[in-house]
């Protein structure tokens, strides 16, 4: 790896990420594990160990006070509420952020979302999602030029459509709003934030229309039914908090496993050996997962704010500093992942990494996560017998999403 001395890191700007940085994150690691960002009075987090551990102390490093670079950018735009950030004000005014709750309060919060993710839930979602995935390979023409990307998107929004109990038809338009809510966390000016948070008037009117259906018609089973049910300081859940649960589902997940799915397909394809690895021996798709996770890292990087003086293994941190944790960095820590650059299936320790985070905000869409990629890898190796590229993956231009736009593959039978 070539050395980097003393250098710059322009965190808010997307083409960063693109340039290969894993020669600065490694310098980082090494020389500034806490590098301090002048412009939004930030220090970048690099190493595996400090970026776990401040991830793990979640009472002490909230996410209220801002988790996407944007919250700190814009800091004095929020809604009005001196302690409301600009993407809390994007939401409906009541409405609490799963993501953006601290604990004890965000735990409350989780625990009115568990029983979605609960085994029982999971086992129903999974033969559903059996069939939905089957139906969406069956488009997939043998040896043809196929775009990957739109089939990596369709099996995260089958999966939340599935989740909430919505209609089929509008997975279109559930796709449209994912992607907007992908957007507050993007390298854009106040005005286009603005713009891209108007859409979720349709999106909280659509959930209102869909709850309202199912209140006509109670005791189904899908998460929409039960937030309806469930309760929140010993009363009804609100209608706010009933738009912004439905709302992080969609978003909890969607473009997480879109990366991930993209990912797989994607480096299995560079690395034919490990595709004919899975092929011969199927229990090592967890493990080809968590690979993934690890080598993608879907989010790359999230924000947390010390609420008072503090160390990080042996580092002094004041009251209100801005804590950014570059989840792709640290997973590529060599002193957890040996050769961190190398792609490998096989590889004993990728389960430690932090592509989900860790602690109280581990992804609330995990389980999730976990549960769609090992059906579709495992569909993949039913129906193909290679996967190779037909040109170069065209990536995503964005601060916080490391994905794909375009991904031109062939499946061969």
């Amino acid at each position: 790896m070539a050395s980097v001395a003393a250098p710059h890191v322009p965190i808010e700007d997307p083409q960063f990420y693109l340039d290969d940085p894993w020669p600065t994150f490694a310098w980082m690691r090494e020389n500034a594990p806490f590098h301090y960002y002048p412009p939004l009075d930030a220090c970048v987090l690099t190493r595996h160990v400090d970026v776990k551990e401040v991830a793990s102390r979640a009472t002490e490093f909230v996410s209220s006070r801002g988790i996407f670079l944007n919250d700190w950018k814009y800091a004095d735009h929020g809604g009005g509420d001196q302690d409301e950030t600009l993407t809390d004000s994007f939401f409906p005014r009541g409405g609490e952020q799963v993501g953006t709750t601290d604990p004890p309060r965000h735990t409350e919060l989780r625990r009115v979302i568990a029983p979605a993710f609960a085994p029982r839930a999971l086992r129903r979602m999974q033969e559903r999602l059996t069939v939905e995935i089957e139906t969406i390979l069956s488009g997939i023409v043998p040896g043809a030029v196929t775009d990957w990307m739109p089939y990596a998107g369709l099996v995260p929004i089958k999966a939340a459509t599935t989740l909430l109990g919505l209609p089929d038809a509008d997975v279109g338009r559930v796709q449209f709003w994912s992607d907007e809510l992908e957007k507050l966390g993007g390298d854009l000016t106040l005005d286009e934030l603005r713009a891209a948070a108007a859409e979720f008037h349709s999106l909280q009117q659509f959930i209102l229309d869909n709850a309202e259906a199912k209140r006509r018609d109670p005791g189904g089973e899908d998460l929409l039914s039960v937030l309806l049910e469930a309760e929140l300081d010993d009363d009804k859940l609100s209608e706010a908090n009933v738009i912004m649960f439905a709302m992080t589902v969609l978003a909890a997940g969607s473009d997480t496993t879109r990366a991930l799915l993209a990912g797989l397909v994607h480096h299995l394809a560079r690395h034919p050996e490990q595709w004919e690895m899975l092929r011969a021996d199927r229990s090592l798709v967890p493990r080809a997962i968590e690979e993934t996770l690890r080598y993608v890292t879907p989010a790359r990087a999230f924000g947390r704010t010390a609420v008072a003086d503090t160390t990080v293994n042996g580092r002094e941190v004041a009251a209100g500093q801005r804590l950014y944790l570059m989840y792709m960095a640290a997973n590529r820590d060599e002193t957890v992942f040996p050769d961190p650059g190398r792609f490998d299936i096989t590889r004993q320790e990728s389960t430690q990494h932090l592509a989900l985070s860790t602690g109280a905000h581990v992804c609330a869409g995990a389980a999730l996560v976990r549960l769609q990629a090992p059906l579709l890898v495992e569909a993949l190796l039913d129906r193909f017998a290679g996967i190779e590229a037909a040109g170069e993956a065209v990536p995503v231009r964005h601060v916080i999403r490391n994905s794909w736009t375009r991904m031109p593959m062939r499946f061969r039978t």
